[in-house]
């Protein structure tokens, strides 16, 4: 039977989390339909036998590639490159799905021709076991299973890669996302936005996002460590905004434009997450400087409210933004 959906398990050195992932897409009645494709990335621990087990377990919805380490973008590009579904997903290895989730998209894929389908997902704080939402709906006054001209409701919707099931083609016909290099999911979110051309929205949680984990990428310490990893996604993405300036609809522009402005509003988030210093304040004050000259439409888009606060002061209130910062990673 052909495959309607692959989803891509990036994997490197997760044994601890593995088993739980692959264990929540056995769903009989979705198995056959579904290729799970497991990309290890050169782990050295046991990892890859576990997921051995359960391709010889499940030989028609379990494969496993093995390749040398190349981050998570090279899983990425791997992933593409094999897949055998229509549809493409990522589920990383520390994370895994919900068992109604997954049926109610795999319904959803048999139905629809959609470009792109959008489906809800949580956070699970893996220390404090605590789970929340962190986006509602995709747009105010969804009419959820109706396939929308992607154009018309893009300037209101905010997706993350946790809520995305792509047509793999659209993603055989982007540019290859970066390798050895950490943050590439903005690349892989908005390069294809491009091509996609409708998308319907389905209102059910699949996705079980992980945070909380020592090491992780997002864990402001490693944020800090690999700033010029952001940076170099972050050119990547400005270049990319510059070469399709004039190719895309105002509605798909607007939409990256909103996209990006949450990146440059998280490259502030590692400035003001390094203590007070002139030489920070500086750094931080000439990157805002570059991306009003070069980006104008990427710079009004942000909205944070620290960065605004920097802006509106000429960075006199530096102290306050960072207490703003500090109070926003409190709550989270």
């Amino acid at each position: 039977m052909e495959k309607l959906l692959t989803v891509v398990v990036p994997t490197y050195n997760v044994e601890k989390y593995i088993e739980q992932n692959l264990l929540s897409f056995v769903i009989e009645e979705i198995m056959e339909e579904l290729e799970v494709l497991v990309i290890n990335d050169g782990s050295t621990d046991g990892s890859a036998n576990l997921v051995k087990q359960f391709v010889d377990k499940y030989p028609n919805t379990f494969r496993i590639v093995d390749k040398e380490n190349g981050g998570h973008g090279s899983t990425i590009n791997r992933g593409i490159k094999e897949a055998k579904g229509k549809y493409f997903k990522v589920v990383d290895a520390d994370d895994w799905v919900l068992e109604q989730g997954m049926i109610q998209l795999m319904n959803t894929l048999r139905k629809v021709d959609s470009d792109l389908v959008v489906s809800n997902f949580y956070w699970y704080h893996d220390k404090k076991q605590v789970t929340r939402v962190e986006i509602k709906e995709p747009f105010r006054g969804v009419e959820y299973g109706k396939e929308y001209a992607f154009d018309s409701v893009c300037r209101n919707m905010y997706v993350k890669m946790h809520g995305m099931t792509l047509k793999t083609e659209i993603l055989r016909n982007i540019p290859q996302i970066d390798e050895h290099c950490y943050y590439v999911d903005v690349e892989y979110v908005v390069f294809p936005i491009p091509l996609v051309k409708t998308v319907t929205c389905i209102p059910d949680f699949v996705y079980m996002y992980r945070i909380g984990i020592p090491g992780q990428s997002m864990n402001i310490n490693k944020m800090q460590k690999n700033q010029e990893n952001f940076d170099r996604v972050l050119t990547r993405m400005f270049d990319f905004y510059q070469e399709c300036y004039k190719k895309l609809t105002p509605e798909k522009l607007s939409y990256i434009n909103q996209y990006l402005a949450r990146v440059v509003a998280s490259r502030f988030k590692i400035f003001l997450s390094f203590p007070y210093s002139k030489q920070v304040k500086a750094e931080m004050k000439a990157f805002d400087e570059k991306v009003k000259e070069n980006y104008p439409e990427i710079y009004q888009a942000v909205k944070q409210k620290a960065v605004l606060m920097l802006r509106k002061s000429g960075y006199g209130l530096y102290f306050a933004a960072q207490w703003i910062y500090k109070l926003s990673e409190r709550m989270k």
